[in-house]
């Protein structure tokens, strides 16, 4: 009997733990939209008004940025600095990849910011300006729509995961 509860459980936490991890990806989506709309706002001061550099703008731009958004900068940032031959669309599309594998980004989100690779570092600072300018309009509109899902679908996972080892329990027992 008591490996009957015990089992029981355990069913019960681990789809109860799988749906707050869900509701918490929802809502790191959301942070992690509005994290790089803040950071390409900040590259976008860094190539336009301080004219610097792309690989300094990016780096600059990583050390501003928290984690893990910061990777996609400090990646394209070090790629083009170690003179290793790598085009600015290269470096980037490889720091667009690393924060892929680091944050709950979905794939519209990541389309987005690869859509920066063919820009960035391509015309003069007027021309940055008014590209940085268009992906912040696009990042913080999909953040709305985040936070929107989010608000939501959140109570939708949580209280799911929780149901779903409830359902199972009772259906096995």
């Amino acid at each position: 009997m008591l490996i009957k509860i015990l089992g029981a459980a355990l069913i019960v936490s681990g789809l109860g733990g799988w749906g707050l991890y869900g509701a918490r990806r929802l809502r790191e989506r959301a942070r992690h939209l509005q994290e790089l709309s803040m950071a390409f706002g900040y590259l976008e001061k860094e190539i336009t008004c301080i004219y610097n550099p792309l690989p300094l703008a990016l780096a600059h731009t990583a050390r501003f940025a928290p984690e893990p958004v910061a990777q996609l900068f400090s990646v394209s940032s070090g790629l083009l600095q170690g003179r290793s031959g790598m085009t600015a669309r290269d470096a980037w599309l490889k720091g667009v990849e690393k924060l892929s594998r680091l944050s709950p980004l979905e794939e519209e989100d990541l389309l987005l910011i690869q859509s920066a690779a063919d820009q960035l570092g391509a015309s003069d600072a007027s021309g940055q300006r008014k590209f940085l300018s268009l992906i912040q309009e696009h990042l913080n509109m999909a953040e709305q729509t985040a936070r929107n899902r989010a608000q939501v679908e959140q109570k939708l996972y949580a209280y799911g995961g929780f149901i779903a080892g409830l359902v199972v329990v009772l259906l096995l027992i």
